[in-house]
């Protein structure tokens, strides 16, 4: 989470918040992976949070459909489409996928991946999210052979196919962004649309594409993840 977005959330919020999705602080606690405790000494002003701790909080919030906005209050999220902006919007991606999927609930499927543009932060919390069992596909640009995951989890596809953006599957939801052509960074602006209806018809698209394309037969990446 950007550093902006969590400066504005305070004690107050986080227990309207609760108070909004009729959760306790033994809920909030569950849903964050924190200690009842450690929730009771935030919302009661013993504590300053860690930056760490307060983002656990506030995406544990955030899956639960609660917006927290600039003048310092709480709103339910009206729709099913979540922007997420910011030069950390991959890493605040990541964050929701840890949270959706937890548990080992199914896959994470990716289109138009290109580990190439994976920062070493981005690939840690990538690792950290594998380490809980999750199990991951990737759908690539035929020829790049840059890949830290085991090669059973690639497939290419080919080059007039392949696009300068990236789409990302699991759960219910799906998750858009784009590369600038120039650069070929993520731009800082990703949206994701909470619908099981789109995320299955996305799934099945990559099903067909990816039972039609190659797999790779060997890495130059400097290293391989498990």
């Amino acid at each position: 989470m950007d550093k902006e977005n969590r400066s504005f959330v305070n004690a107050s919020q986080i227990r309207a918040a609760r108070a909004l999705i009729d959760w306790s602080q033994d809920n909030l606690a569950a849903a964050s992976e924190l200690s009842v405790a450690t929730i009771r000494k935030i919302e009661s002003g013993h504590i300053s949070p860690r930056d760490k701790t307060m983002d656990a909080i506030v995406v544990a919030l955030k899956q639960a459909k609660v917006e927290f906005t600039p003048s310092m209050g709480v709103r339910l999220r009206s729709n099913d489409i979540v922007i997420l902006e910011g030069d950390d919007c991959y890493l605040q991606l990541l964050d929701d996928i840890h949270h959706t999927t937890k548990g080992g609930k199914g896959e994470v499927l990716f289109l138009y991946y290109d580990a190439r543009l994976t920062s070493e932060f981005e690939t840690d919390a990538e690792i950290r999210i594998r380490r809980e069992g999750i199990k991951w596909r990737f759908l690539c640009e035929e020829g790049n052979t840059h890949l830290p995951f085991p090669l059973e989890e690639w497939r290419w596809l080919p080059k007039e196919f392949f696009k300068r953006n990236i789409q990302v599957i699991y759960g219910g939801k799906v998750a858009l962004g784009c590369y600038i052509d120039k650069s070929r960074e993520l731009t800082t602006k990703m949206v994701i649309v909470d619908s099981a209806p789109l995320a299955e018809s996305a799934r099945n698209s990559f099903e067909f594409m990816w039972a039609n394309c190659r797999k790779p037969t060997f890495s130059t990446a400097p290293k391989v993840y498990e």
